[in-house]
């Protein structure tokens, strides 16, 4: 029984490493839409009777403040390619290809990001002790995929039936003849260097002051100059 329960947890989701200027395949089958969400930073847990609705609104939420990226599929066993990168050109080449993408955004990973469906959405916004990679029972092909990936923001482009088999050197084929259903590029920007902390002087807070500003006087030595009415 013991090993039972471990096969199972081990088998609730499956894991790939996508470090830059790789690519990986993954089979996913969901209801409404998919998402890729950072599992560091998600808030799950909405309401323990939360509907189709309050799911919406509170990944709305989500993608505002980049935890989350999400985008309309159909309900079907989906085949899709990821793709990460770096080079900007490569971006630049796909963004003029006359190709608009399906879907874009952004989301911001500390370095585990998870490729999941609707169902586990909802089943961990209903109770808080279930999480993207642990809750109900899914079926094989409905189960969540974890992305370890270069901690940063990545900007998503979402391509369906993307008719160029390479995204670094296109040749065309037809959107019909398409390996795979989604293409995903995703552009990874390191995370910004930490400014520096706000510096206490004795007039106040100056906001991310640096060594040059903490030398100089501010504050309570400061006079305004005397305003006199005109005669």
């Amino acid at each position: 029984m013991r090993w039972c329960s471990i096969w199972l947890k081990v088998r609730s989701y499956s894991t790939h490493t996508l470090r830059t200027g790789e690519e990986a395949v993954l089979s996913q089958s969901a209801h409404e839409y998919l998402a890729l969400v950072d599992v560091e930073s998600y808030s799950s847990f909405v309401a323990t009777k939360a509907d189709r609705l309050d799911m919406m609104v509170h990944l709305q939420n989500q993608m505002n403040v980049l935890t989350a990226f999400a985008w309309d599929v159909p309900e079907r066993p989906l085949d899709i390619r990821l793709i990460l990168t770096g080079d900007h050109r490569a971006m630049e080449r796909i963004t003029f290809s006359n190709r608009p993408p399906s879907a874009s955004g952004t989301v911001r990973t500390h370095g585990n990001l998870c490729l999941v469906g609707h169902d586990r959405l909802l089943d961990c916004a209903r109770d808080s002790n279930h999480s993207l990679l642990k809750g109900s029972p899914l079926p094989k092909e409905g189960r969540p995929h974890l992305l370890h990936v270069p901690p940063g923001i990545l900007y998503v482009l979402v391509y369906y039936r993307f008719p160029y088999p390479d995204g670094n050197h296109p040749g065309y084929a037809s959107p019909a003849e398409a390996k795979h259903d989604y293409t995903l590029f995703l552009h990874h920007y390191p995370h910004p260097a930490p400014r520096v902390a706000p510096v206490r002087l004795t007039g106040g807070l100056v906001p991310w002051a640096g060594e040059k500003a903490a030398a100089q006087s501010w504050g309570g030595s400061h006079k305004m100059p005397e305003v006199r009415p005109s005669s």
